[in-house]
């Protein structure tokens, strides 16, 4: 008997079994889109699926890449894929079905068409802390996550702020997190009316000490939050830097720099093993600059 070979995950069939797109298909299509045009199946799974994986999520993924709806690495790139993980991003037709939601023909549409290869593990980390903090919020009586703004946004269309150096000279910088977003939640003290909370997010996978932390981030950082060009465009005169990084050491290396430069109560660091949709918003994960006590993204009420 002989075996059928088996397809690569990269190649297409010529002749595809014929698909009909579904409400749940258009919802994924414009999620990957959200999350800055990459996602794994894996997070996928979580926000359109049940999250515990199964055939189903793969299977019908698959039938989306078969029609061009989404694409893959290509063989060329395989290896920048995380071991164990399944990457899509939005091919053509996958575009054109969001350009559509969006009122728009697909030659105005704005979308990536490759994903920052390079960048692979770094961009997933965001989708994570991003799709954890969506969770947490859901499942919180008091917490909405009131918008969040992607890294792309902030490439597209950059801050540039200008900040004094250690050494007293000036210095200009772009601004670029990894993200922006608000929570709300109702206030104990006025009832009918909202507190608001803001958060720049900073994704750091580096396992060395990083000595120019405070001159390229914190910094420029601090002064960002205090800028015009931060108020107008979020409408808030508040905020916070989140930095999830990757242990100890490293974490106390960027908290010490951030302390010695001004940044207490602006800088909030954590690791990536203790961020959960369990923890993140409410949970005293968090080590803020200026002190050794830890604390929760939001304050208790």
């Amino acid at each position: 008997m002989t075996k059928r070979k088996r397809r690569p995950p990269h190649a297409r069939p010529a002749k595809p079994k014929p698909i009909r797109l579904t409400e749940k298909d258009r919802r994924i299509l414009e999620t990957i889109h959200a999350f800055d045009g990459m996602m794994s199946l894996e997070q996928i799974d979580r926000l359109h699926f049940n999250g515990k994986g199964g055939t189903w999520p793969r299977e019908r993924m698959r039938a989306l890449f078969d029609h061009r709806y989404v694409n893959m690495p290509n063989a060329a790139n395989a290896h920048r894929v995380p071991a164990g993980e399944t990457i899509y991003f939005l091919d053509v037709e996958g575009a054109r079905v969001v350009a559509d939601l969006y009122g728009e023909s697909l030659k105005e549409f704005t979308w990536r068409k490759q994903p920052r290869m390079h960048l692979i593990s770094h961009d997933l980390a965001v989708n994570k802390f991003r799709i954890d903090v969506k969770f947490s919020a859901l499942t919180a009586a008091t917490l909405k996550l009131h918008q969040w703004v992607p890294e792309s946004e902030f490439w597209t269309d950059m801050d540039v702020v200008t900040y004094q150096t250690r050494k007293g000279k000036s210095n200009t910088r772009g601004i670029r997190p990894d993200g922006f977003f608000t929570i709300r939640r109702a206030s104990p003290d006025d009832p009918g009316a909202d507190e608001e909370y803001a958060f720049l997010l900073e994704i750091d996978k580096g396992t060395e000490d990083n000595p120019r932390f405070a001159r390229d981030k914190v910094l420029p950082g601090i002064a960002y939050l205090s800028s015009q060009v931060y108020q107008e465009r979020f409408g808030v005169s508040y905020g916070r830097w989140l930095v999830v990084t990757t242990g100890e050491d490293r974490l106390e290396n960027m908290r010490e720099q951030a302390e010695r430069s001004g940044g207490e109560d602006l800088f909030y660091f954590t690791t990536f093993d203790q961020v959960s949709p369990e923890s993140v918003l409410t949970q005293p994960i968090w080590k803020p600059a200026g002190t050794d006590k830890a604390a929760p993204m939001i304050p208790n009420p």
